[in-house]
């Protein structure tokens, strides 16, 4: 799935915690390169992404390693930009997005699973 790119941007830091708060891990990509990103009951792995240089695009492909259906939906404050849609355990996704610099929130909208701690931050730099 592709995203408009004034609409959406990049997708990409995820930041969660299942209720065991292990210490978030970030990473760090050059726009432009993939990232993967782990889903997992309930969080993300990288929890963090930084997204550097132009254009600040991200390719990320989100892995469903848990046992449930996950998703993912960037947001702009209360603004949802855009994300994949809900997709069954043991699949991947691809996505392509550009965000302009700023700080935006990831998270997964099946079921609680935000409130789980299904959430991740995505930051774009220049």
């Amino acid at each position: 799935m592709r995203w408009p790119i004034p609409t959406l941007a990049a997708l990409a830091a995820l930041s969660g915690c299942g209720g065991d708060d292990k210490p978030l891990r970030t990473a760090t990509v050059p726009g432009g390169e993939a990232i993967r990103i782990a889903a997992d009951e309930y969080a993300f792995d990288p929890g963090r992404v930084v997204v550097t240089g132009a254009p600040p695009q991200l390719r990320i492909t989100l892995d469903n390693v848990g046992s449930l259906a996950h998703n993912i939906r960037v947001l702009d404050g209360d603004r949802d930009l855009g994300g994949l849609r809900s997709f069954p355990s043991g699949e991947k996704r691809d996505t392509t997005a550009r965000l302009p610099p700023g700080k935006y929130r990831l998270i997964c909208t099946v079921g609680d699973h935000e409130e789980l701690g299904m959430t991740g931050e995505l930051e774009v730099r220049e």
